[in-house]
């Protein structure tokens, strides 16, 4: 599954590969959110703080916070892989 913000028109591409796309409710039109709205968005907001905790841990790298020379380009992915292989050593974010 994928959260994104209105605006992502991706589903199509997700389903090709098996994933789905969950997009927020919106209030756009509407007095008042319904109920269920209310606590489908609280949802996503509570998952969405655990996925910008994991994001700044990849930021603490030095080496992803400053521009790599387009020399590095083709090393970036694997960079990103060790990155990201040192972080889920880490404690987890949720107990």
């Amino acid at each position: 599954m994928v959260l994104a913000d209105r605006g992502f028109p991706i589903a199509e591409e997700l389903m090709i590969k098996g994933a789905s796309l969950y997009i927020p409710p919106g209030a756009r039109g509407m007095e008042q959110m319904t109920k269920d709205n209310v606590l489908k968005t609280k949802k996503v907001a509570n998952l969405r703080i655990h996925v910008e905790r994991a994001i700044n841990r990849m930021k603490w790298f030095r080496i992803l916070s400053q521009t790599l020379p387009i020399s590095m380009a083709p090393l970036i992915d694997d960079i990103l892989t060790v990155c990201a292989i040192i972080v889920n050593l880490y404690p987890p974010l949720v107990q």
